[in-house]
């Protein structure tokens, strides 16, 4: 089983590790949130689920998702589709690694298989929405 999370959470962070960010300290806030995402993501993609076990990967996901929480909260409604759809697919890629602890983990393993990508393109639609006004 956690080979099979690791596995899917090596896929995630080859997908999220080709999306990237610029670094400018005289960015809007809005710009300021979009690295902290991205510093959240760069260590959800560090975490090892076999050595340091789903309680991490769930405690990382819980920070990604407050990060990209608070990048809504700095950007208003300018990028609520964007922030909607990576907030969504987060969650249920959360839901999926719940659900690794549960009774049915091969229903879990399946919806990760689906949900992990789907996290891809909502992260990349956000960063290319908020690069358009940061970079």
């Amino acid at each position: 089983m956690l080979r099979r999370l690791a596995a899917a959470l090596v896929l995630l962070a080859i997908l999220l590790a080709v999306s990237g960010c610029g670094d400018d300290s005289s960015s809007p806030d809005v710009c300021g949130k979009r690295d902290d995402l991205k510093k959240a993501v760069d260590s959800l993609i560090e975490v090892n689920p076999v050595s340091d076990g789903t309680t991490e990967v769930r405690a990382r996901l819980t920070a990604v998702q407050d990060a990209a929480s608070e990048l809504a909260s700095a950007a208003g409604d300018e990028f609520a589709p964007q922030v909607k759809a990576f907030k969504e697919s987060t969650a249920k890629v959360a839901t999926d690694v719940k659900g690794l602890t549960g009774s049915d983990k091969t229903a879990a393993l399946s919806a990760l298989a689906t949900d992990v990508p789907a996290v891809r393109t909502s992260y990349d639609a956000l960063m290319d929405a908020v690069g358009s006004a940061c970079d």
